[in-house]
């Protein structure tokens, strides 16, 4: 992969973009991180447990701090579903990476999560997660150079990636 090729992953909680990116990170043997994981190892803490103490803006803007630091090292980047939300955060990010929105239908993504309460969803307390699907939906669209199907499996996904990489 060229340095200014990296691949970031947008889309719902749930949606598979860790699961994809883990794949396809060790089928072409090249860096990957979740941006979830780097806000939990930074605070020590879930998400969640981050959410309840200190509010979904303070999360919101963890996020942010922790995406303006990625670099194009990174070849796959997992990011939370909230990224979206910060103009400058995608900018970063579609400046050393495609963007590759995994649109999930919100019937699949609440079989996947529930109801989502424990999974540290920057989002207003009291939101569902119909509110956010549609909420952030536009965004991902805004933002995606790319768009698969997230009901697909994850070897096809990551098969169909591979090909847009390299044709």
């Amino acid at each position: 992969m060229q340095n200014n090729n990296s691949l970031c992953f947008i889309g719902m909680a749930g949606c598979g973009k860790s699961t994809i990116g883990e794949a396809l990170s060790l089928q072409l043997g090249i860096g990957f991180i979740d941006t979830d994981l780097l806000i939990e190892k930074k605070f020590k803490s879930s998400l969640e447990q981050i959410k309840k103490e200190n509010g979904y803006k303070f999360l919101r803007h963890a996020e942010e701090e922790v995406i303006l630091r990625l670099d194009n090292d990174i070849q796959i980047i997992s990011t939370g579903g909230s990224a979206v939300y910060s103009e400058k955060s995608m900018i970063h990010l579609s400046s050393f990476s495609k963007i590759i929105y995994i649109n999930t239908p919100l019937d699949e993504i609440k079989k996947r999560i529930g109801q989502g309460q424990q999974r540290g969803l920057a989002a207003p307390v009291g939101s569902s997660i119909d509110d956010i699907y549609l909420e952030r939906e536009p965004l991902y669209s805004k933002w995606a150079n790319i768009t698969l199907d997230g009901k697909k499996p994850v070897d096809e996904l990551v098969s169909t990636i591979t090909d847009l990489i390299y044709s």
